[in-house]
C-alpha cells in the first residue's frame, strides 16, 4: 500500500548498504537487492526508476566518501616550504586512514573506477577529484611545481591500491597490509617521499632565485 512506501524504500536502501558491506559493490543487482529487502523487485522500478535511481537514493542518504577537511590554500601559501609539504603529507595520511576504516567507501571507490561514467558513484567521485585537482593546481602555482598533479596522482593511486590490498589481507614485498605495523612502514615511507619532494623543490627554487 502507498502508506508503506517510505518503509519499503528504506528497506531497499538498507539492503543496498548491507550488500555493499558484506559482498561488495559488484554484487549489487535488482534481484539480489529485492531478495535481501524481502520485497518485489517491481517496487525498485516503481519507487526509484531502476537500479541507478536506487543507488542515487542510497548515496543521498549515506554519503559514500568520508573525508577530513582539506587544507586551506590561503593558509598553505603563508607556510614555510617544509611545513607546507608536511601539512600536505599528513593530510594524505589522514585521508587514507579514514578510507581503510570505511568498507563502504572502499567499495564505492572501486565501483567509481570500473563502472561507466553515467553512474551516480562516478559522478560523486568525479566531482571530488575535480575539487582536489583545483587545490593541487593552486598549490603547484604557489611553489612553481610543474608536475604537482602528476605527483599527487602517483601518491593517491599507489595508496589506493595498497588500501584495496589491505582489505584483501594481502602481503606486498613482505609487508602485511592487514597490520598496524605494515601501515606504519608505509606511512613512514610516504613521509620520506614528501620530504624528498620538499628538498628537491627547495633546491629548485634556490637555483631559480640565483639565476634571476
Amino acid at each position: 500500500m502507498q502508506r508503506d512506501r517510505p518503509q519499503t524504500e528504506q528497506r531497499l536502501i538498507s539492503a543496498v548498504g548491507q550488500i555493499i558491506t558484506e559482498e561488495g559493490f559488484d554484487q549489487l543487482g535488482i534481484n539480489r537487492i529485492a531478495s535481501r529487502a524481502g520485497v518485489n523487485k517491481i517496487l525498485i522500478y516503481r519507487y526509484f526508476g531502476g537500479l541507478e535511481g536506487l543507488l542515487k537514493a542510497y548515496f543521498d542518504r549515506n554519503p559514500p566518501i568520508v573525508s577530513s577537511a582539506p587544507p586551506d590554500i590561503n593558509q598553505l601559501k603563508d607556510l614555510p616550504l617544509d611545513v607546507l609539504f608536511d601539512t600536505c603529507c599528513e593530510y594524505t595520511l589522514a585521508e587514507f586512514r579514514l578510507l581503510r576504516q570505511n568498507v563502504n567507501a572502499q567499495e564505492f571507490l572501486k565501483a567509481s573506477l570500473f563502472r561507466t561514467s553515467d553512474t551516480p558513484q562516478h559522478s560523486v567521485a568525479a566531482e571530488r577529484e575535480a575539487q582536489f585537482t583545483k587545490l593541487i593546481d593552486e598549490l603547484a602555482q604557489v611553489i612553481g611545481a610543474e608536475y604537482g598533479v602528476a605527483f599527487a596522482a602517483i601518491v593517491a593511486s599507489s595508496m589506493t591500491l595498497l588500501t584495496f590490498q589491505s582489505q584483501q589481507h594481502k602481503t606486498v614485498f613482505g609487508l602485511d597490509l592487514s597490520t598496524d605495523e605494515g601501515w606504519t612502514n608505509i606511512e613512514m615511507a610516504l613521509r620520506h617521499i614528501y620530504r624528498g619532494a620538499y628538498l628537491f623543490t627547495k633546491e629548485r627554487l634556490s637555483l631559480a632565485e640565483k639565476a634571476a
